[in-house]
């Protein structure tokens, strides 16, 4: 049961952080193709990239659970 729930949570975390490495810029690049406002976007995913983002924000949920959760959840005990 908890590898599975850890299984769900990595994939939470690791399709956004691709999303925003990856399809955001190539969805920017195409409407800017539209436009033409604006200077196109590196659109190439890089791998470092993508596990930095999803320490980041596996680090930033665990600090909110940690000092903001936590508290909440014990004082209702």
């Amino acid at each position: 049961m908890k590898i599975g729930k850890m299984i769900s949570v990595l994939l939470s975390l690791i399709i956004p952080s691709i999303l925003y490495v990856h399809y955001y810029p190539w969805l920017y690049n195409k409407i800017n193709n539209l436009t033409e406002r604006g200077q196109d976007l590196d659109d190439q995913m890089d791998f470092v990239n993508v596990m930095l983002m999803f320490l980041v924000t596996w680090i930033l949920i665990a600090l909110f659970v940690f000092f903001i959760m936590t508290p909440l959840i014990l004082k209702k005990k």
